[in-house]
C-alpha cells in the first residue's frame, strides 16, 4: 500500500463533515477537498465558505473534480441523497478509489450501492455509531464489506475508530438500524415506566431501584440473563405481565410496550421453549436459534 499522503474528498458537507474535516486537519490532512451542491454556489464570505475554510477544506465544484482529487471518497450526505450522488459520481470514479458510504442508510441500499458501483471502485458500507458533534474523530465507525478492513488499516492511523462487523455490504447499516432497535426500544419501555411510576407518586424510588440493577450487572451478562430467563420462564411471567398491563389501564397509563411483551411471551409459550430450555443456557445462541426456528417454520 502506497505510503503517499492521503488524498480526502467529502461527499457532502453538513455538520458531521465539518466536525470531522477539522479533526482531519489536525491529524495531518492537507488535502481535504469537499462537495455539496451549497458549497458549489459558494462565494468568499458565504456560511459554508466560511465553514470550509476553518476546517481547512477546499471545496469543489462538481463530483468529477472530487474524485479527481480524491484517494478516499467519504460520503457523509442524508441517507435519501446517497444513492443519487453515487450515481452522480459514478463515472468518474477509479479502481483504486476507496468509496466509503456513512450516510444513514438502510442495509438494502447500501447493498444496492455496492452493486452499482461494481468494480468501478471499491465500495465500504460504514455506519457512524455516536454523536459526531460531541465526539469528532473519536466517534466510532462500523464498517463492513470486502474493503472494509483497508478502509480500517489506512484510517486508523489517522485518529479514526473503526470496527470491521461483516463481510458483506449493509451489514454495518444493519448493525446500526438493528442497534436502534435497542436504543429506541428501551426508550420507549423507560417512558411507560415512568410514566405509570410518577403516577403513582413512586418515580424516583422507581428510578433508584432500577439504576441498582443495571449499575451493577454488566449489560452482556443482563443479556444473557433476560434472554435465558424468558425462555425458562415465559409462561409464568405472562400472568405477572397481566397484572402490570391492569395496574396500568386502572391508573390511564400508557401500555403498549406492556401489550407487546404479553405478546411476545405469549409467542415464546406458543415455541415450546418452557419444554426446549429446562435451565438457562450459558449463552443465547441456542435460544436466538430456536426462536428463528420456530418463526421460520410457521411461515
Amino acid at each position: 500500500m502506497s505510503s503517499a499522503p492521503i488524498r480526502l474528498g467529502l461527499l457532502g458537507f453538513g455538520e458531521a463533515a465539518v466536525r470531522l474535516a477539522k479533526d482531519f486537519s489536525q491529524n495531518g490532512f492537507n488535502d481535504i477537498v469537499a462537495y455539496s451542491r451549497s458549497g458549489a454556489k459558494a462565494q468568499p464570505g458565504d456560511p459554508v465558505y466560511q465553514r470550509a475554510e476553518a476546517a481547512g477544506v477546499k471545496l469543489v465544484k462538481s463530483v468529477g473534480t472530487l474524485a479527481k482529487q480524491s484517494d478516499i471518497i467519504l460520503v457523509l450526505t442524508p441517507g435519501k441523497s446517497a444513492l443519487p450522488a453515487l450515481k452522480k459520481i459514478l463515472k468518474y470514479l477509479r479502481p483504486d478509489h476507496l468509496y466509503v458510504d456513512a450516510s444513514s442508510n438502510s442495509a438494502h441500499n447500501m447493498e444496492q450501492a455496492a452493486a452499482l458501483i461494481g468494480n468501478a471502485a471499491k465500495f465500504v458500507d460504514s455506519s457512524i455509531m455516536g454523536p459526531v458533534d460531541i465526539m469528532g474523530l473519536k466517534v466510532p465507525f462500523v464498517a463492513s464489506g470486502p474493503n472494509a478492513a483497508e478502509f480500517r488499516d489506512r484510517m486508523t492511523p489517522h485518529g479514526m475508530v473503526i470496527t470491521v462487523v461483516g463481510s458483506n455490504p449493509g451489514d454495518a447499516s444493519a448493525m446500526k438500524l438493528i442497534r436502534s432497535v435497542l436504543m429506541k426500544g428501551l426508550a420507549m419501555l423507560l417512558l411507560e415506566t415512568m410514566e405509570a411510576a410518577h403516577r403513582r407518586n413512586i418515580l424516583d424510588a422507581v428510578i433508584e431501584d432500577s439504576s441498582v440493577t443495571f449499575n451493577e450487572i454488566p449489560f452482556q451478562k443482563i443479556i444473557r440473563r433476560y434472554i435465558g430467563g424468558t425462555a425458562v420462564h415465559c409462561e409464568r411471567r405472562i400472568h405477572e405481565m397481566k397484572e402490570c398491563l391492569e395496574l396500568l389501564q386502572d391508573m390511564g397509563s400508557t401500555d403498549r410496550a406492556t401489550k407487546s411483551t404479553i405478546a411476545m411471551l405469549r409467542d415464546m409459550v406458543k415455541m415450546d421453549m418452557p419444554k426446549k430450555f429446562t435451565k438457562e443456557p450459558e449463552t443465547i445462541h441456542p435460544v436466538i436459534d430456536a426462536l428463528i426456528a420456530a418463526r421460520d417454520s410457521a411461515k
